[in-house]
């Protein structure tokens, strides 16, 4: 055998070699509402980085219900998985999947919402910079609030549209807030309305249709949310109300209904999203857990995704990404 044939056939093993470590691999990866854009996205990302890579994955949509969660996290444990990418449906769940997994002896990755362990370490953590991405908001809040000369206007009213269970919303509302009034430091607190609702579009535009009912005086409203679906739902409520868009300032977070906003080209109050792709948060789930399971390296502690600001006028730019989610 020539020196060259030997070092093809080491090639060909260690090439073997390697595809069966990674056909080893199976990750499992547990998402709280998998019929949301944003959830279908993240979701596909983690799947095509999975293929890339030549390793397994199940996934699970567990609808926001905590018993279906740690069903579907031990069922995963029971199939072999050795990681488990999970976006918790309650954050209170962090120390019992965080138990579990270490009990398990797998790798465990928050996505989207971060979790902690039971002596309060948290579990690494992929997804936005909750604070950061809200004063991104509130900030291009305050900039059109001036723009469109509302600071003349004594009938404006600043209405935070609140998940109040999820921690994570909570920070970028309150992130908004501080922006907005750092921007316009004159403006009345009096006149913010704080707004309840459980991060769906419907819950919002109900939320929102009640409070319109409540403050008839007001009539130019500015809207900051957890998510896309809190500030359209909100913006929605206002059309219904027959509020014209020139009323209403709005600016979401995450992308996910960009296209219905500004899809038909109609002018809208929903004057701007911060985009993440959660692609690229699924994708990169499933990357750092790959590699840490092959060659030991370490989760890092915090991956951060920085948001692109999509509006009316740069939609176009976009739409080939996010539409056809």
């Amino acid at each position: 055998m020539t020196i060259r044939t030997l070092a093809a056939g080491i090639g060909i093993a260690a090439l073997a070699l390697s595809a069966a470590q990674a056909d080893d691999i199976k990750l499992g990866y547990i998402n709280k509402m998998g019929e949301h854009p944003w959830f279908v996205a993240e979701v596909a990302g983690a799947k095509a980085e999975a293929k890339k890579l030549n390793v397994g994955i199940s996934t699970q949509d567990v609808q926001f219900n905590a018993d279906l969660t740690l069903t579907t996290f031990d069922t995963m444990v029971g199939d072999g998985v050795k990681g488990i990418a999970i976006v918790v449906p309650d954050r209170a769940l962090g120390p019992v999947v965080a138990e579990k997994a270490a009990k398990a002896n797998i790798l465990l990755i928050a996505v989207d919402d971060d979790i902690y362990t039971a002596d309060k370490k948290m579990v690494p953590y992929i997804g936005m910079n909750a604070t950061n991405i809200g004063r991104q908001v509130g900030a291009e809040d305050a900039a059109l609030y001036q723009q469109m000369g509302w600071d003349k206007l004594a009938d404006v009213r600043l209405a935070s549209i609140e998940d109040r269970k999820a921690d994570t919303c909570m920070q970028r509302n309150r992130g908004a807030e501080a922006a907005f009034l750092e921007a316009v430091p004159g403006f009345d607190k009096s006149h913010i309305v704080r707004i309840p609702y459980d991060n769906t579009m419907n819950s919002a535009i109900d939320a929102v249709t009640t409070t319109l009912t409540a403050h008839p005086e007001a009539q130019h409203w500015i809207f900051y949310s957890c998510n896309d679906d809190g500030v359209l739902g909100a913006v929605r409520a206002t059309e219904n109300a027959g509020m014209k868009p020139e009323q209403v300032i709005g600016v979401g977070i995450d992308g996910s209904r960009a296209c219905d906003a500004f899809g038909s080209g109609n002018p809208t109050g929903f004057r701007g999203t911060m985009w993440i792709d959660s692609g690229k948060e699924g994708a990169t789930a499933v990357a750092l857990l790959t590699r840490s399971i092959k060659d030991g390296t370490p989760l890092p502690g915090v991956t951060y995704v920085s948001p692109d600001l999509i509006t009316a006028a740069d939609f176009a730019q976009f739409k080939d990404r996010i539409c056809h989610k």
